[in-house]
């Protein structure tokens, strides 16, 4: 799991921006092909201002869209940017700061991109190792490695945006970040020292309940159990969004998951915890059910890729399988002795 520390927040859907630039005059893609657009300034102020939403798109739609949606709009407008840089030969125009925002944007445009926007984030850190967007530059580097499932790169990149890194609450994200990724790679001491420093750093409610998310997984994995189930119960009490739709933190635009299936552990371990404290068989039963699937959904994709953590989801399948057996045990005992006539005295 992770969460992105510096995340553009848009509103609007593609069919909107798309309607607002085809009816501007000269649009933007008109202005990158002019022949007198020779400054790199131009050109990064341009590619800059279309990673931001057409506010009049914005102001007609009056109303919100899913989160989904956003995140959407978010990916096609990076893509844009990168797309304008390159039209026009901007990474040839000796500007690192054009390597640093096609870098950028290609990281948050699409999977596909990558491993470009890799190199050209390396190469903008070799070119201008001191300039102000390094430590952005060495966040998004950070997340393209964890996503390529680049670990040891990707613990790496985290320490070096760490180390230019100087507002508590955003070290306190990056340093969630990392730990992610540390335990990813099997060392599990090292994470959960990260989690603690991370809960030390922070103020903001989303990264103290990513992470006790965290620190409730690897915990567990480390083989306490009960403490685990504990911290879980904690990460779950924090919740977001209006009170007629109140979420988790998982739930959160800004979180993903790498492998994806590894979502399946988070929210199967915090099940678990629920049915714990159950206060009723049937709530314990629907509890103990619903983690049972969501080890069932994490082990078809651990299975396959031979993750290290399979044979924990299998335990704790089994283990709910047990207890839900149990409670029909119980659940038919309680049946038969209803069933039974009373005594009688003479």
């Amino acid at each position: 799991m992770s969460s992105l520390a510096r995340r553009c927040v848009v509103l609007g859907s593609l069919a909107w921006l798309e309607a607002a630039t085809a009816v501007a005059a000269p649009t933007i893609w008109d202005d990158v092909r002019r022949p007198e657009l020779g400054r790199a300034d131009e050109l990064l102020s341009l590619a800059e201002r279309s990673r931001v939403p057409a506010e009049d798109a914005l102001d007609d739609a009056g109303m919100f869209l899913p989160s989904g949606t956003s995140e959407e709009l978010n990916r096609q407008l990076n893509a844009r940017a990168a797309a304008l840089i390159t039209i026009a030969d901007g990474q040839t125009l000796g500007d690192p700061r054009l390597l640093y925002l096609l870098g950028d944007a290609l990281v948050k445009a699409d999977k596909s991109y990558l491993p470009e926007g890799r190199e050209r984030l390396e190469r903008a850190l070799a070119l201008a190792p001191a300039s102000p967007l390094a430590g952005e530059a060495w966040f998004s580097l950070a997340v393209a490695e964890g996503k390529l499932r680049h670990h040891a790169a990707e613990r790496a990149a985290y320490t070096r945006a760490l180390e230019l890194e100087w507002e508590p609450e955003l070290q306190a994200t990056i340093v969630t970040n990392r730990a992610e990724s540390t335990m990813a790679a099997g060392d599990l001491a090292l994470a959960m020292r990260d989690y603690r420093l991370a809960l030390a750093l922070s103020r903001s409610a989303t990264t103290q309940a990513l992470a006790y998310w965290g620190l409730a997984v690897a915990t567990e994995r480390d083989g306490d159990l009960p403490s685990a189930l504990e911290l879980a119960r904690r990460a779950g009490s924090f919740r977001f969004g209006p009170p007629s739709h109140l979420i988790v933190a998982l739930d959160l635009p800004s979180v993903y998951f790498t492998p994806d299936y590894e979502e399946h552990y988070y929210r199967a371990l915090a099940t678990m915890a629920e049915a714990a404290k159950a206060s009723s068989a049937d709530e314990k039963r629907l509890a103990l059910q619903t983690a049972s699937l969501l080890w069932s959904l994490y082990l078809d994709g651990a299975q396959r890729d031979s993750e290290r953590w399979a044979p924990n989801a299998r335990a704790h399948r089994d283990a709910c399988r047990r207890q839900l057996a149990q409670l029909d045990v119980e659940r038919s005992g309680e049946r038969d002795a209803e069933s039974e006539p009373g005594g009688h005295e003479d």
